[in-house]
């Protein structure tokens, strides 16, 4: 064994080995031990020498040697074990967002491309991800909203699993504080990069036990230390195998601007110009960033392979196809005999989804709720259409569409149950949803001090817009379908008289928070034995109400002084 792995050699112990080696009557230390016996110590008594396996390693170093000395020596016994880096592997899983995952349970049931709909397009992106001769690493696909940018990228992610090429997938959300910024999408990628090898995941887990603030550096840095690094020491035979494709969906749910222009900044720098092995399919809105980073004079203008969805790719004939199929299906469903609908009517709504694949899957919602007539409501949506100009505004049928479904299921609350304002209520799920406080649905209800089950009331018809979803710890969250929902009730000019200030549903949600603080005594045994009833540790209770409170002040435009806990308890 090399004893250069046993120590650091100061200078002079280094010159003092030149000399000895010259001597040539003294072992040179970079040479291969033998087993010597250790001279004997001076005054010493007559020892019987010892056998190779009963010398400790202090005894074998320096067998022979004299005339030297050492300074700031150091000994480190190598035991013949790898670092296997599975500390840093934890804390690599606690920085990850397992919601971004294709597979995720937070996106059960995602859409996904109907059966023999987008066929070319489908065969085209396939084909470049599979040609890696190909000199354009990145493929980028810009669309408007709804044009099914997210139901491309679905499949194309189930269709590299199955082809073993996958290597990683990131599905952003404006809604969910996990995956609408960049601070996890380099653990999370690399993640899965190490799932699907041991060696990676060992290097990946030892790269952060070497830098334990990797996950808050640059984008860059993180790109380096986590998955380049790691991925050019590997064998030759286990590059050649590594799967290649990575899936980056909705960039502009990014919350911010500065973000995104950050990570198409450093996939170009780090990843592109054969700087890696990976070919990297991502898709978004065109919004400002990325618009500026393909056109002429952008960064990316000429190296990548465009898609542009909206105005290259005719989606008619598929969102024609995916009606009629779908159609079909709810008659079989009910085991109607005749036929429910007429092609004129798929024509209809086929004119009216302007290649948006967003209006016709809502449509496709609204009209399959089992509790009402699918003739109906086919009907319902049919008489909205006519004699609507969207010549200037490109989202007028789509408006109209989600402002039908809206006072449809107003009007079916309020003829039940009118003790709330039904679009205040809505405008607060979504907002509470928003902040992330950790509370299910449920709970949320009686944090605003609503009876149980209120949600329950308000959500039951409007499952053609979003879903309360459940999850493994928060109870009931909800989920919208489509971004150009949240879009429509936070644009005065789209939601017209349904559209609720920001500045109301804000203080609605401060007054419950107050008068749920006010409802019990601060006296210990009220408060735990209130606690217990409403099924709230103390400590999450006391942080959901004061988080609340810090929602209003962060966003109440400074007009609410911002009290210390202390002060907050005293009032």
């Amino acid at each position: 064994m090399c004893l250069s792995h046993l120590w650091r050699r100061s200078p002079k112990i280094q010159s003092e080995e030149s000399r000895i080696e010259e001597q040539s009557n003294v072992l040179p230390l970079h040479q291969p031990q033998q087993s010597y016996a250790p001279p004997p110590l001076a005054n010493a008594e007559a020892r019987p020498s010892q056998g190779p396996s009963e010398q400790s390693p202090a005894q074998t170093i320096f067998a022979q040697a004299n005339n030297f000395h050492l300074e700031h020596f150091h000994y480190n016994q190598y035991d013949g074990q790898q670092r296997q880096g599975n500390s840093g592997w934890e804390q690599l899983l606690k920085a990850t967002s397992t919601n971004a995952l294709h597979n995720s349970i937070a996106r059960f049931d995602p859409p996904k491309c109907d059966e023999n709909t987008r066929v070319e397009l489908i065969r085209e992106i396939g084909t470049w991800i599979e040609d890696r001769h190909l000199s354009t690493q990145l493929l980028c696909m810009t669309g408007a909203a709804g044009s099914g940018k997210s139901a491309l990228q679905q499949t194309l992610a189930e269709a590299c699993v199955a082809k073993g090429i996958l290597a990683a997938s990131f599905f952003f959300n404006t809604g969910d504080n996990t995956r609408n910024n960049v601070s996890r999408i380099i653990p999370t990628l690399a993640y899965q990069l190490g799932q699907k090898n041991n060696a990676l995941r060992r290097m990946i887990g030892i790269a952060v036990e070497d830098d334990a603030l990797i996950f808050n550096q640059t984008l860059r840095t993180q790109i380096e230390k986590l998955i380049l690094n790691p991925v050019t020491h590997l064998p030759p035979s286990e590059l050649a195998s590594l799967p290649y494709a990575i899936i980056i969906d909705g960039l502009d749910e990014c919350k911010e601007e500065r973000d995104q222009r950050t990570l198409l900044r450093a996939i170009h720098e780090c990843f592109l110009g054969r700087r890696s092995p990976f070919r990297i399919f991502l898709a978004s809105r065109p919004e400002l960033a990325i618009f500026e980073a393909l056109e002429p004079g952008g960064h990316l203008h000429g190296i990548i392979y465009p898609i542009r969805l909206s105005d290259d790719y005719d989606a008619t004939s598929d969102i024609r196809l995916t009606l009629r199929r779908n159609f079909t299906e709810i008659g079989l469903r009910r085991r109607w005999e005749h036929a429910w609908f007429t092609e004129a009517d798929i024509e209809a709504i086929v004119t009216a989804a302007s290649g948006q694949y967003i209006y016709a899957a809502t449509v496709i919602r609204y009209v399959s709720e089992p509790r009402r007539s699918p003739v109906e409501r086919l009907r319902t949506i049919l008489s909205s259409q006519s004699g609507t100009g969207s010549g200037t505004k490109p989202f007028a049928l789509l408006d109209l569409l989600y402002t039908l479904v809206l006072n449809n299921a107003r009007e079916g609350y309020e003829a039940i149950d009118n003790r709330h304002d039904f679009l205040l209520v809505l405008r607060v799920y979504l907002a509470l949803n928003d902040l992330n406080l950790g509370l299910g649905i449920s709970r949320q209800d009686q944090l605003l001090g609503l009876e149980e089950g209120t949600y329950e009331s308000i959500l039951c018809d409007l499952r053609s817009l979003l879903i309360a979803q459940p999850t493994l710890r928060r109870g009931h969250q909800i989920r919208v379908y489509h971004k150009s929902f949240l879009d429509y009730l936070n644009t005065p000019e789209r939601a017209g008289p349904l559209y609720t200030p920001f500045s109301r549903y804000v203080e609605y949600i401060t007054r419950c928070c107050l008068r749920r603080i006010d409802s019990y005594s601060l006296k210990p045994a009220a408060s735990v034995s209130l606690m217990k009833t409403l099924n709230f540790g103390t400590k999450n209770w006391t942080w959901t109400c004061w988080t609340a409170l810090r929602f209003y002040a962060l966003h109440s435009g400074g007009k609410l002084r911002f009290l210390s806990h202390q002060e907050m308890w005293k009032v």
